[in-house]
């Protein structure tokens, strides 16, 4: 599949989470979005464009990355392993600004955020609880990293499998069966 054919196949087949796509589909899709935000973000330096941009391509990358990882042999529940990562996470940002809050910093960084230099930061680093935090974020940071990784650029790679390879998400290939 061609490039301009690709961008065609993922808006018509917009919604479509059956099937198929092979990884030229998927990785013409992805260059195609990586290269209109970049010029989005270029053209409105507040990011509207490229928002609307992105929330419009959003369910067909989906589509796309869900038919992808089906050509591949992998199931769509993949998507669902960063999740997890979310909970760490947001328990570490609450514990962070809570403790920023607790500690009266959050007043005096709304009021003058130029306080923020290198002598602030090691203040910081000094009390326990914000290391924690910080810690909780890094960690839940580095889940969702990985698994993100995982699932749309270490799984989009491997070759496309066949019913006939172990595939069973696709259907067997037959004079009387229709490939999905």
């Amino acid at each position: 599949m061609d490039f301009v054919g690709a961008i065609k196949a993922g808006f018509k087949n917009y919604v479509v989470f059956r099937g198929t796509a092979s990884r030229s589909e998927y990785w013409y899709w992805v260059l195609f979005t990586a290269l209109v935000s970049i010029v989005t973000n270029a053209l409105v330096a507040t990011g509207t464009l490229a928002g609307v941009f992105s929330l419009a391509t959003f369910l067909p990358s989906l589509g796309v990355l869900v038919r992808r990882l089906r050509d591949a042999g992998f199931s769509w529940t993949w998507l669902l392993l960063p999740i997890p990562g979310l909970i760490p996470f947001a328990y570490g940002l609450y514990l962070f600004v809570a403790e920023l809050v607790f500690q009266g910093v959050a007043d005096v960084l709304w009021n003058n955020p130029g306080l923020v230099d290198e002598a602030f930061i090691r203040q910081l680093i000094t009390i326990p609880e914000i290391m924690n935090a910080l810690l909780i974020l890094g960690l839940s940071l580095l889940y969702l990293f990985a698994s993100s990784l995982l699932v749309n650029v270490i799984f989009p790679i491997r070759e496309s499998k066949s019913f006939e390879q172990g595939n069973k998400r696709v259907a067997p290939k037959g004079p009387e069966t229709p490939a999905l």
